[in-house]
């Protein structure tokens, strides 16, 4: 019978994939998954003793301007196994619906597919770093880190509680902003949950990509 499923693998360690996640990838047929230059995804998936047979990776290159003809591809592959009536999986970090790139490909499915979520990295730094995200009343917001100081101070200063994702190509203006306004109490980590996991005391010393700040303002 055919079956696509999308499994979140969580932020990085193998053992915070969800039970149902792992049921799913040891019965699928073919599972998908991204490739980038630190392996993260194939490496949980082999970590879980994931037959490599079974991996089918897909390159997505940052920047790329072929990168919506490559999701086209990818939305094909992935519908030809729904139709050879195998049970196939795109496997992917974190949480699927949330800055992934299974989010490139679903514009070019037209199928049937159930989702399992993941734990998502920003959940890894809140655990990790013993950080209440928010509490009671308060507003938590969840923004990528973009090259705009206007932008990121609007946004950061609107809220008590902020979540930066991919901190590194913005490092120079949330260090700004934190100085101009005095703000005390944020967190820096990269790599969450993985053996290269990382905490970070300065906006500044930030070096690698997968970095998230967690901001908290109490005004």
């Amino acid at each position: 019978m055919s079956r696509f499923t999308v499994v979140g693998l969580g932020p990085g360690d193998p053992e915070l994939v969800t039970m149902k996640g792992y049921k799913t990838l040891k019965d699928a047929d073919i599972i998908f998954y991204p490739k980038t230059s630190l392996n993260s995804a194939e490496n949980i998936l082999l970590a879980l003793g994931i037959d490599r047979k079974k991996l089918r990776p897909m390159e997505f290159p940052i920047g790329s301007e072929k990168l919506k003809e490559l999701c086209a591809g990818y939305g094909n592959t992935i519908t030809e196994a729904y139709y050879s009536n195998v049970k196939s999986v795109y496997a992917v970090e974190g949480e699927p619906m949330l800055y992934s790139t299974f989010l490139d490909i679903i514009p070019f499915l037209d199928i049937e597919y159930t989702i399992i979520p993941g734990i998502s990295s920003m959940n890894g730094i809140s655990a990790a770093m013993k950080i209440i995200l928010a509490t009671k009343d308060e507003p938590l917001q969840i923004i990528p880190a973009i090259n705009d100081y206007r932008y990121m101070e609007n946004r950061i200063m609107s809220m008590q509680n902020t979540v930066i994702f991919k901190a590194i190509r913005a490092k120079d203006i949330i260090k700004d902003i934190i100085i101009k306004h005095g703000i005390k109490d944020y967190f820096i980590m990269s790599y969450v949950s993985t053996d290269q996991e990382r905490i970070y005391n300065n906006i500044e010393d930030i070096r690698d990509y997968m970095t998230i700040v967690v901001i908290k303002r109490y005004t």
